[in-house]
């Protein structure tokens, strides 16, 4: 169910006592007062409506609306206004950091509500977990990487081709969890068609860390997502991925694993690890690559013989000269000397169940919780070969799950970590 708060004249909240939201001359004018919109999701938003196009429909003096989390919007209907006109969006961080969203519009509106903007931010750990919605990678070029280089926070803009122009975002300094903290930062558009990060080439701003408060202006709103939602980050301008990664796979070869990788360009690295992981979370190295340190294309292999009969994970650590590192994106195989495997992994809000079957079989699989209670429950067919069964978990707490699975002739236990 969407919830809609549709800001009018004469509209008056009291909020704690003596702080007050009210609505004036068809403005919302908030003085002193924290609105939390809460409980939205992307699939479900929540938005508070401003049906006025003037830049004045939203006047703050002290306080601002938290948003926090994805699905909750703030919605500004800003049609029929004219070109350059500034939009401040009052957000802020509970009831202590004031962090407002300007949009610097630079296009007229239309009569229809095609030219409204929707806008939510929120804070996430150093991880950037969960990601926005749309979002599959962190690892793509120019500093998308959600560990060394990109601000703790997101920004979620919803408009339609009407809306053009740029924006500002303000973080906190606690969100500021980078290798290279003192930036520049700049913003970083996730393109929807293409399922990839686009270069951050538009907006700048220092980095700053502790309790000060930072900004990057003139970030344009590219909107490559036009008409769904299009994610934004902060990323370090002078922290791009040390490798680009075109493609990093895994196979059998017979009875032996071989794992390829390539780049299209390397730069600053000193050498690429190859690790390898039963669980995705203890990791062990298994090969240390010499880099190219070029522009042009590299190739990389490596084959070895797996003896465990589960699934293993693998993924690339990338050394810099600087003594930075980067992880690329986590890739499974089966083991490739067993002939029937089940195994189970968590990722992004979804339980990933990988068969491999000689023949089709018939699989049950059950998650606990950690005081043994069902939680879910289910069985399906896997084909014959390798299959994945996607289960989505969205709706689970943090916490540490058993995972149970088994045919006529596998059986499978793992323990599962949901931490967002």
């Amino acid at each position: 169910m969407k919830f809609v708060l549709q800001v009018f004249i004469s509209l008056q909240l009291v909020v704690g006592g003596y702080s007050f939201v009210y609505g004036q001359n068809n403005a919302l004018v908030i003085n002193g007062a924290y609105i939390n919109i809460a409980n939205g999701t992307f699939a479900n938003p929540i938005y508070m409506v401003v049906n006025n196009g003037t830049p004045a429909a939203i006047t703050r003096t002290t306080g601002h609306i938290i948003s926090e989390q994805e699905g909750n919007f703030v919605r500004w209907i800003t049609n029929n206004v004219a070109v350059t006109t500034n939009y401040v969006f009052p957000f802020g961080f509970s009831n202590t950091d004031y962090l407002p969203v300007t949009i610097h519009k630079t296009s007229v509106g239309v009569v229809n509500n095609a030219s409204s903007i929707d806008m939510s931010t929120w804070a996430t750990p150093n991880t950037n977990l969960t990601w926005a919605t749309s979002v599959t990678n962190m690892t793509g070029t120019g500093g998308a990487n959600a560990t060394n280089s990109v601000i703790d926070r997101w920004w979620q803009i919803v408009s339609l081709a009407t809306v053009t122009g740029t924006a500002d975002f303000s973080y906190r300094g606690t969100e500021n969890t980078t290798v290279y903290p003192v930036g520049p930062f700049s913003g970083q558009e996730w393109d929807i068609p293409s399922s990839s990060w686009m270069t951050p080439a538009t907006g700048t701003g220092a980095g700053v860390t502790g309790a000060a408060i930072g900004t990057s202006t003139g970030i344009v709103l590219g909107g490559r997502g036009l008409g769904t939602s299009t994610p934004y980050i902060l990323s370090a301008t002078v922290a791009p991925l040390p490798i680009e990664l075109v493609s990093f796979t895994a196979a059998c070869d017979g009875t032996k694993t071989h794992i390829k990788w390539t780049t299209a360009s390397e730069t600053n690295v000193a050498n690429i690890e190859l690790q390898k992981s039963d669980d995705m979370n203890a990791w062990t190295t298994i090969y240390v690559a010499a880099p190219s340190n070029s522009s042009t294309t590299a190739k990389y292999n490596y084959t070895y013989t797996e003896t465990g009969t589960n699934t293993v994970y693998y993924r690339l650590q990338t050394n810099n000269y600087d003594g930075g590192a980067d992880l690329s994106a986590v890739i499974f195989n089966h083991s490739c000397s067993a002939n029937n495997t089940l195994s189970a992994f968590y990722s992004d809000n979804t339980l990933n169940v990988f068969s491999r079957f000689d023949a089709d079989a018939k699989v049950t699989y059950t998650l606990y919780d950690i005081a043994g209670n069902k939680i879910l429950t289910g069985e399906y067919t896997a084909s014959s070969g390798s299959q994945l069964l996607t289960l989505p978990v969205n709706e689970l707490s943090n916490a540490i799950y058993l995972f149970r699975a088994e045919s006529n002739t596998t059986y499978f236990n793992q323990k599962i970590i949901i931490a967002r």
